[in-house]
């Protein structure tokens, strides 16, 4: 197929800006009705489309001048001007003046912040958002009554797909495991709404692989299949406490990057949604599976209740919703 004219990013300052894609497959899942203005925004500032930017521009001057109308314009015509400051934050900026969108907002306010450390070209990436709303529609129909409880997400990172899961489920609390101690603040920031309402959300630094689960409390056993562990964050007085962790639902959407031991080591009964894929020639992925067949191989569960697949650029998602 003949590559268009306006397909090619011209300006090397742009070429960081793949998010967008990810942000873009958002608003299709969601139906937004702004799908268009978002991709006319997507087309100017990645790659100078003349009639995006003339639209846009319109847009501008029917809003009026504003304080960083000079600098939305930079963002637009940054293809044919080589304007070169650009950066996550501030196209992220633009995307909120024009979109409509609580979820976009809240993206751009927590880039104010983390935008030089946080990943966002990984992480929302076109593939990784289809995979995070994809587990959201089918953890909907497991749960139709909205009922989750207590989620343990081991290996969370950034955690924003938990703004999903709060938004369609009546959730209890919500602890992103997670390892890499740089994620904790992270995640927090950008859950902080539930954080603040007596740590409904928290990440906790910790290692999945050193969960030990506990079948006694107070000398007396408990039920199959409610078993728990401690775990241990600080508050806001600087003090480390322990925290009782019974999930409901244990979610772990980065198998590929972790052995098989968290999964051996959870209790039968407990239900378990889990992603892995085949993206072997990522570096960082140490353990993915060939197939599906493959991955319900690897992580057995006594009761499958959804197991399926979906091809997005660069790999195959595998989903396995289940009780161990």
């Amino acid at each position: 197929m003949k590559q268009r004219k306006y397909d090619v990013i011209i300006n090397e300052a742009a070429k960081n800006l793949y998010w967008m894609n990810g942000i873009e497959s958002y608003l299709e899942h969601t139906q937004h009705e702004q799908l268009d203005e978002y991709i006319k925004i997507k087309r100017a500032i990645m790659y100078g489309n003349p009639w995006a930017i003339r639209d846009l521009v319109h847009n501008e001057i029917r809003r009026g001048d504003v304080k960083l109308t000079k600098e939305f314009l930079n963002l637009l015509f940054n293809q044919h001007t080589g304007y070169s400051e650009i950066n996550h934050r501030k196209v992220l900026q633009y995307v909120a003046h024009s979109i409509d969108n609580e979820y976009i907002r809240k993206i751009a306010s927590w880039s104010i912040r983390w935008s030089q450390r946080a990943l966002l070209n990984d992480h929302f990436s076109r593939g990784q958002m289809e995979s995070k709303l994809w587990m959201v529609d089918e953890l909907k129909r497991v749960f139709p009554n909205k009922k989750i409880g207590t989620i343990a997400h081991y290996g969370g990172w950034y955690a924003t797909v938990a703004q999903h899961l709060f938004e369609n489920f009546d959730i209890k609390n919500y602890w992103n495991l997670e390892q890499d101690l740089q994620c904790i603040q992270i995640s927090d920031d950008f859950n902080y709404e539930h954080k603040n309402n007596q740590w409904q959300f928290k990440a906790i630094g910790v290692d999945v692989k050193d969960i030990h689960w506990r079948s006694r409390r107070g000398g007396s056993d408990v039920d199959g299949g409610s078993e728990y562990f401690v775990c241990k964050a600080t508050n806001v007085e600087g003090k480390l406490i322990e925290i009782d962790v019974w999930p409901d639902l244990i979610i772990n959407t980065s198998c590929e990057h972790m052995d098989n031991s968290w999964h051996q080591a959870i209790p039968d009964g407990k239900m378990i949604c889990l992603q892995t894929n085949d993206y072997f020639s990522n570096e960082q992925h140490t353990n993915c599976c060939e197939d599906l067949e493959a991955a319900v191989e690897k992580y057995p569960m006594s009761h499958v209740i959804y197991k399926g697949e979906i091809k997005t650029e660069n790999y195959k998602r595998f989903m396995i919703i289940g009780v161990k």
